[in-house]
């Protein structure tokens, strides 16, 4: 998974992070913060984010001298969940299901995470723990169940330091037996070392063996040969957190991440929403084919949606806004696209009408029978266009007047002011234009009927002398 712009801030945030806990110095502070700007400059987005985070780290290790500036960080959370273990142990233990609530606990204690979030507290902690016993896991957790029935040699990656007292939990309930558990091979962030699996007790569990790196990730290339031979020769790979999944999605090999979603390009990596707790099954391209069909076969993963603009109108009460551009002639204003997507408006101009895809933001709760605008009867929300939908998506046709800059001035807006824009397209008759159609229920309808409840409360003074 290759490194987005968006990565940058959270990478920033982190050297800022790690010179505070290396040094109280201001002066250093800001010198290793430009030495970092510098090397961040001269890096390929290519590379995976933990690939960029380790090389900030280093640099930081070398400018300060100290090895672990996060250990203090890293104890204190050790200690917290140590000391609520037999309450964990007896909570999963008398669950319908002790695996499940293992599985749950261990995803919850994810939460744990310096790289992602700084300043995180205890009590962020404990809510997350508490919350976990309900929390729906989303993604392959039958699959996951099942191959651990089946495996014999399982490598279970671990992530943060804290949290891999939560997997000591969870390899208790799998089978310590064939379980080989893999740590940082080096300190970095808050993740786990061999020094916080000993203080898990984890070395008297199961092997715990180093990946030979300083990487807040897996990358297989820098890992050591005896690490690489586990993962080569394991029948069921398990990896811990957002950093093993950055590292090793793309890896040929049958891997389940178990992490919970902390960043939306994550999600849209995933397709799981942002604070979902998720077992993500990765299959290799060229294995189990059978198994490849039947998940395409299972029902689609959720996907998000990112705003690429917003609409400027003049319409800010509901009520008063016409209902569909045939009925908002005249009704101007203009889609304002930010600036990182204002290159795909290029050639735009040449069309006289767009689509516009919105978010409904301001629609009410979900609601499979409507009575819509043009009709007295109740219809099924899907032979209408009512805005009470469970994915709130609204579609409007609207002239396009002009481009100018990253601005679309338009006429025949029916949309709120501020309305998020989801996608556009250009209308073409070519594609678009449809001959003999038929209507439905709208047939029925007349025309100055359905012009006046179009137009709504927009505009009184033409509705009053056009009627």
């Amino acid at each position: 998974m290759i490194t987005s712009l968006e990565c940058v801030p959270c990478l920033i945030r982190q050297a800022i992070d790690a010179s505070g806990f290396s040094s109280s110095d201001y002066d250093f502070q800001e010198r290793a913060l430009r030495e970092i700007l510098k090397k961040m400059s001269e890096t390929e987005f290519s590379l995976t984010p933990p690939e960029i985070a380790a090389a900030i780290h280093r640099k930081l290790r070398e400018m300060s001298g100290i090895i672990d500036p996060y250990k203090s960080v890293k104890n204190s959370f050790n200690d917290l969940i140590l000391s609520m273990t037999d309450q964990l142990k007896e909570r999963i233990n008398s669950a319908d299901d002790p695996l499940l609530a293992a599985m749950r606990l261990a995803i919850a204690g994810n939460v744990i995470d310096s790289g992602v979030k700084s300043g995180l507290t205890e009590a962020e902690v404990l809510k997350s723990i508490e919350a976990s016993y309900s929390e729906e896991l989303a993604g392959d957790p039958d699959e996951f169940i099942h191959e651990i029935s089946r495996a014999k040699k399982i490598l279970y990656i671990a992530d943060n330091a804290g949290e891999i007292i939560f997997d000591r939990l969870l390899i208790e309930k799998i089978g310590p037996d064939r379980v080989t558990l893999a740590v940082r091979g080096f300190p970095v962030i808050n993740d786990a070392t061999i020094d916080d699996a000993q203080a898990a007790g984890l070395d008297k569990l199961v092997p715990v063996i180093t990946n030979g790196s300083d990487a807040p990730g897996t990358i297989l290339a820098e890992c050591s040969e005896e690490f690489r031979k586990f993962f080569n020769e394991a029948d069921m790979v398990i990896a811990k957190g957002q950093g093993n999944y950055e590292t090793l999605c793309d890896e040929n090999k049958e891997i389940f991440f178990l992490l919970k979603v902390k960043c939306h390009l994550i999600a849209d990596h995933t397709g799981f929403p942002v604070g979902t707790h998720a077992i993500i099954r990765s299959l290799p391209a060229d294995k189990d084919k059978e198994a490849a069909v039947k998940k395409q076969n299972t029902t689609p993963l959720p996907f998000t949606c990112r705003p690429i603009g917003i609409i400027h109108s003049e319409h800010i009460t509901p009520s008063e806004t016409p209902i569909q551009p045939i009925y908002a002639e005249g009704c101007g204003g203009y889609a304002e696209i930010f600036p990182e997507y204002a290159d795909g408006l290029k050639d735009l101009d040449g069309f006289s009408h767009i689509y516009i895809l919105f978010q409904l933001h301001k629609s009410e709760p979900v609601k499979l029978h409507v009575k819509p605008f043009l009709d007295t009867e109740v219809r099924g929300l899907f032979a209408t266009r009512a805005p009470s939908r469970p994915n709130p998506i609204g579609m409007s046709i609207v002239k396009l007047i002009s481009v100018e800059g990253n601005r679309l001035y338009l006429d025949g807006i029916d949309m709120l002011d501020g309305t998020p824009i989801v996608d556009i397209k250009p209308y073409t008759a070519r594609f678009d234009k449809i001959e003999n159609t038929r209507n439905g229920w709208q047939d029925s309808i007349e025309e100055a009927d359905a012009l006046k409840r179009g137009r709504r409360d927009y505009n009184k003074m033409i509705n009053t002398n056009e009627s």
